[in-house]
């Protein structure tokens, strides 16, 4: 019989989100390398080199260019699969996906919040990741600011059951 993931009504915890996005950072880290190799082509790395002294350093217009580059790039990521599917591939591995209150995939301005406020959650020493451990709705920082949740998935057969384990 076929299976299927269905998304359940459980808040996924604070160690799948973790590893989801430990998973991810590794995608996102190649996917910058690409852009990376891309803008400097472009620009051709001898004129984005400035000489400071001893030390050889990226022309601050061009590292300016970079970081906009690596940052629209992260989001596209993210955008991409959360407005299609609702999970990432590190949220695929460890079955978790992000969706609406209402079971409704998010838009792609809740994923322009949502990417904007988990980068809030991290710097301010993971205290947006912290608060879904004292909220009984086991929401995030950017969960909220976005108006979205994350939940568990689990695996199913076509006729609702669970398979056997």
């Amino acid at each position: 019989m076929k299976r299927q993931l269905q998304t359940t009504n459980i808040p996924a915890p604070l160690w799948r989100r973790l590893a989801a996005m430990a998973y991810d950072s590794v995608l996102v880290a190649a996917i910058w390398m690409v852009v990376a190799f891309i803008v400097l082509s472009l620009f051709g790395i001898d004129n984005a080199r400035t000489v400071d002294g001893d030390a050889v350093t990226l022309d601050p217009m061009y590292k300016n260019i970079l970081f906009a580059a690596m940052v629209l790039s992260a989001w596209s990521f993210f955008a991409w699969f959360w407005t299609h599917s609702g999970q990432t591939l590190g949220m695929q591995a460890w079955r978790i996906r992000v969706q609406n209150a209402g079971g409704a995939p998010v838009t792609v301005g809740q994923t322009v919040i949502r990417f904007a406020g988990a980068i809030v959650s991290v710097l301010v020493a993971g205290f947006g990741y912290w608060l879904m451990l004292f909220s009984p709705d086991r929401k995030t920082l950017h969960d909220r600011l976005s108006g979205s949740e994350v939940m568990l998935v689990e695996l199913m057969e076509k006729d609702g059951n669970k398979p056997p384990q």
